[in-house]
């Protein structure tokens, strides 16, 4: 008798279909009855929206937060008063290092950005999830919105929770989004900023005072990346 064990995969027709996982095993031998069993979990990512409304939100987030990137680029390359004030806002230093840092990090973050699909998308503690091969963070688990694996840049998949999906798109005022997280959480693969979450230092005030107080730290923390590139003046 043989045993076949059948991995997880994700089956999809088109970027426009919905898709979903299948958990499946089989045991197969050469006797008659031999049985096949299928489970399929078709849970959606977000539970108030079908798969494809939340692909089509996020590549378009996406889309638009490209652009956003695209322009702070533009920004650091004419260096201008404006420019240098934002950064030294977020960044407590508006040093040549520092434009340089930037310069080459949002140009590797739009590169990863644009390469993102829905499949990149997937739900917190699922196969593709724990598939990235980083040991699960266990701490503040009902806080979170989303996390990634920082040298999963194979992959680049990024796990949500619930609280992803019921924030707004964009960010207004000090309010977090989806934008924005979308942003944070790929300023931290590797091969873009290979940013931290320092000391949990989130939001715009406490990322202003981190700028000021540390500006070493700043340049490596996530929001503050997320904030300097999507924060309106």
């Amino acid at each position: 008798m043989s045993d076949t064990g059948i991995n997880s995969h994700t089956f999809k027709g088109s970027e426009n279909e919905e898709w979903f996982e299948i958990h499946s095993s089989a045991v197969t031998n050469t006797n008659p009855g031999s049985m096949v069993y299928v489970t399929i979990d078709t849970t959606p990512i977000c539970p108030n929206m079908t798969d494809g409304e939340f692909r089509n939100t996020v590549l378009s987030l996406r889309d638009d937060a490209v652009k956003v990137v695209q322009q702070r680029i533009r920004e650091l390359t004419a260096w201008q008063p404006t420019a240098q004030a934002r950064v030294r806002t977020w960044f407590g230093t508006a040093d040549e290092a520092t434009r340089q840092t930037l310069l080459k990090g949002l140009a590797a973050l739009i590169v990863v950005m644009n390469g993102l699909t829905g499949n990149n998308f997937v739900r917190r503690d699922s196969y593709l999830d724990r598939a990235t091969g980083c040991v699960p963070n266990r701490k503040n688990l009902a806080g979170e919105v989303a996390h990634v694996c920082r040298p999963d840049t194979a992959t680049h998949t990024i796990a949500v929770t619930a609280n992803f999906c019921t924030m707004p798109d964009k960010s207004s005022a000090t309010l977090s989004s989806r934008q924005l997280t979308i942003v944070h959480e790929c300023t931290h693969f590797l091969d873009t900023f290979g940013s931290v979450d320092y000391n949990n230092t989130y939001g715009q005030f406490l990322g202003m005072r981190l700028a000021k107080d540390e500006p070493s730290m700043a340049l490596q923390n996530a929001d503050n990346i997320a904030w300097y590139v999507l924060c309106i003046d």
